[in-house]
């Protein structure tokens, strides 16, 4: 059986959020194939690349230490 075929007999045991969360991935997935580059998705997003923007210019002394946000990290 292929990892295909595993899927699709798989996939009709899942309830039907998990169904629509899985079609949901299967977006994201084909988009990325459609674009070329990380930059071409996160423009994509709506005012991402102004929060990148705003995230760049805020002075290191401002910013949370990512432990702090993540302990596991």
């Amino acid at each position: 059986m292929t990892a295909r075929e595993m899927i699709k007999s798989e996939i009709d045991l899942l309830p039907e959020a998990i169904v629509v969360q899985v079609g949901d991935y299967i977006s994201f997935q084909k988009y990325r194939l459609a674009t070329s580059d990380d930059t071409t998705y996160l423009n994509s997003i709506p005012d991402m690349m102004n929060s990148i923007k705003e995230g760049n210019a805020t002075p290191l002394s401002e910013c949370v230490d990512v432990s702090k946000i993540w302990a596991d990290v």
